[in-house]
C-alpha cells in the first residue's frame, strides 16, 4: 500500500468516526460526547500509528544492513511480526533477521530505527508515561489510573518488569551524565562566586524491607545564594536542590552525596554546613568526610526535646510550658547555651519522670553544645533547621514506601526508589527526552 492509499484509508476512517459522533442520539450531553470522542480518537490513533509503522518498515526493507565483518555478506533469514504494546494498543511490526556469513552472528537491523523494545512487551512511550505514576503511587493504583486514561492494562507482573527495565535504563543513563542541570548554579557563580554555598542535611527513616524494618538514609544537598550584608537574618535563596537516598551504610550515603555534587557540577561550591538531628552516624561521617565544616544541630529537633521536658514540668499549664521553651530557644539562637545549661541544672522537679527527662536534656545539649551555634549561620543566610531533609524523609520514603500494609523486597524497593529520586530531582523527563521522548507537559 503506497502513501496515497494509506492517507485515503485513514481519511475514510476519520470520516466514519466523525459521522458516528455527530449523529449518535445518546451523545447529546457534553461529558458523554467528550468521553466517546476520547475513546474514538484512540481507535483512530492506533490506525494512524500502524500506518506509520508500515511505511517505515517498507522504507527499511529497501536498505541493506551493514555487515559485521569486513568483506562479509549479510544473508537474509526471515521476516516475522513482532507485536509490542504501545499507548494505543498492540501493533504489528515486521522485523527482518539477517546472518553474517563471516562470523555467523544474527542481527535485526530494523529494531533500533523502529524503536522496538530490547526486552519486554512495552514500547518506550508506555514506560515514559507509566514511570512517573509508579514513582508516586502503589502499583495497583498506578495500573488502574493508567488503564483508565490510556486503555493500556498492565498486570502486576508486567508492571514489575516495566519498572525493573526502566530503573536499569535510568541507572545506565545517569552513569553517563556528569553535568546535568548546571545552568542556574553556573549563572549564580558568574554573578558572584563568593555567595554560593552548599548545605547538606542527613537523616534516617525506617521502611519494611525483606521481612524486617531497615533504615533508609536520606540527604538533601542544597545550593544557596547567600544574601548580601543585612542588619537582620535573611535566608539565602535556594538555587538548586538534590535528594539522595541509600539503603545502606552512612559511608554509602556520603559517597552518593559526593557523586551527586560531582554530577551536578558543584565541586567548586564550598560546603558551608552539615545539618543533623543529633544521630551519632551523621556527625561521624561529617567529621570524616567534611572536616572543618560547621555542624549544626537541627533547631526543630532541639525544640522537640525542650517541649518534651516542658510538658513534664508544666503538665497542666500549656501556656507556661510554651513560654519556658521559647525562652530557652531564644537563648540558644543568641548562642547563650551556657545560660541554658545553667538554668537546666538548677531545676529540681519533684516527679521522677521529669527529673530523668531534665538529666537527659542536659546530656543532649552538652553533647551537641558546639553544634547549637545558630546566630552565625542565621545571619549568614544559611538554614538552622533540617526541615528540607525531614520533608525528604516523608516525601521520598514515607509517602511512597510506608503506606498501610506495604512490604518490600530489596530489589523492588531500590528500583522504585531510583524512579522516585529521578522524578523528585527533575531528571526523569530528561532521561526519557534522551531516548527521543519529550514527555514533559507543555507550559
Amino acid at each position: 500500500m503506497d502513501h496515497a492509499q494509506i492517507v485515503d484509508q485513514l481519511m475514510q476512517h476519520c470520516k466514519q468516526v466523525i459521522d458516528k459522533i455527530l449523529h449518535a442520539p445518546d451523545l447529546q450531553g457534553i461529558a458523554a460526547a467528550s468521553l466517546a470522542i476520547f475513546e474514538r480518537m484512540r481507535e483512530l490513533a492506533h490506525a494512524l500509528l500502524q500506518a506509520k509503522i508500515d511505511l517505515e518498515a517498507q522504507r527499511l526493507k529497501n536498505q541493506a544492513p551493514e555487515p559485521c565483518c569486513p568483506g562479509a555478506t549479510m544473508a537474509f533469514v526471515h521476516t516475522r511480526l513482532v507485536q509490542p504494546t504501545t499507548l494505543f494498543g498492540q501493533v504489528d511490526v515486521p522485523v527482518r533477521t539477517f546472518r553474517c556469513m563471516g562470523c555467523g552472528t544474527t542481527v535485526r537491523p530494523d529494531d533500533a530505527p523502529l524503536g522496538l523494545p530490547s526486552s519486554g512487551e512495552f514500547t518506550d512511550d508506555v514506560r515514559a508515561l507509566y514511570t512517573p505514576l509508579a514513582a508516586e503511587l502503589p502499583h495497583r493504583v498506578s495500573n488502574e489510573i493508567f488503564a483508565r486514561f490510556t486503555g493500556v492494562e498492565l498486570s502486576s507482573h508486567g508492571a514489575q518488569g516495566l519498572i525493573e527495565r526502566s530503573a536499569t535504563d535510568l541507572g545506565h543513563w545517569q552513569a553517563t551524565q556528569e553535568a546535568q542541570q548546571r545552568q542556574a548554579v553556573a549563572v549564580a557563580r558568574q554573578e558572584d562566586a563568593s555567595r554560593g554555598r552548599l548545605e547538606i542535611a542527613m537523616d534516617g527513616v525506617m521502611a519494611h524491607i525483606d521481612g524486617r524494618w531497615q533504615e533508609a538514609k536520606v540527604a538533601t544537598v542544597v545550593v544557596r545564594r547567600l544574601p548580601r550584608h543585612s542588619p537582620r537574618p535573611v535566608r539565602g535563596a535556594v538555587l538548586a536542590r538534590r535528594y539522595v537516598c541509600v539503603l545502606g551504610s552512612a559511608e554509602e550515603l556520603v559517597e552518593r552525596i559526593k557523586q551527586t555534587i560531582r554530577q551536578a557540577g558543584w565541586e567548586a561550591i564550598p560546603v558551608a554546613e552539615i545539618l543533623g538531628d543529633g544521630a551519632a552516624w551523621i556527625w561521624t561521617v561529617a567529621e570524616a568526610h567534611f572536616p572543618g565544616v560547621r555542624q549544626t544541630l537541627d533547631y526543630y529537633h532541639l525544640s522537640e526535646h525542650f517541649y518534651d521536658v516542658a510538658r513534664l514540668l508544666y503538665p497542666e499549664q500549656p501556656e507556661a510550658a510554651k513560654a519556658w521553651v521559647e525562652a530557652k530557644l531564644a537563648a540558644c539562637v543568641q548562642d547563650r547555651v551556657g545560660d541554658v545549661l545553667g538554668a537546666l541544672r538548677r531545676l529540681r522537679p519533684r516527679p521522677p519522670a521529669a527529673r530523668q527527662a531534665v538529666r537527659q536534656l542536659i546530656g543532649y545539649v552538652e553533647n551537641n553544645r558546639h553544634r547549637i551555634c545558630y546566630k552565625a549561620p542565621w545571619y549568614q543566610g544559611l538554614a538552622v533547621g533540617s526541615g528540607a531533609v525531614e520533608g525528604a524523609c516523608k516525601h521520598v520514603i514515607q509517602a511512597r514506601f510506608k503506606r498501610a500494609g506495604m512490604r518490600w523486597k530489596r530489589q523492588g524497593f531500590l528500583q522504585v526508589l531510583a524512579l522516585r529520586l529521578a522524578r523528585l530531582n527533575n531528571t526523569l523527563d530528561a532521561f526519557w527526552a534522551s531516548r527521543g521522548l519529550p514527555v514533559q507537559a507543555a507550559a
